[in-house]
């Protein structure tokens, strides 16, 4: 009896533990996602202009290309 009582107190915060788990997806409503709706880089830094943000993401990969930079 009295290796029982020790054993039950180590247990009981694993059995709390897993108890406590919080539910972290967000809700959905009539079949769509009810959370907050993200911008993409283009539409908050470009204003919507999708070709010149991929101008200018292009234009950044050909300025980190270690071949043209070695060989000018």
């Amino acid at each position: 009896m009295k290796r029982r009582v020790p054993l039950a107190l180590l247990l009981l915060p694993l059995l709390l533990c897993g108890c406590l788990e919080v539910d972290q997806h967000p809700a959905w409503k009539q079949g769509e996602y009810a959370g907050k709706r993200d911008n993409r880089h283009f539409q908050v830094r470009f204003h919507g202009d999708r070709l010149s943000w991929m101008a200018t993401i292009m234009d950044r990969n050909d300025k980190q290309n270690e071949y043209n930079r070695a060989n000018p």
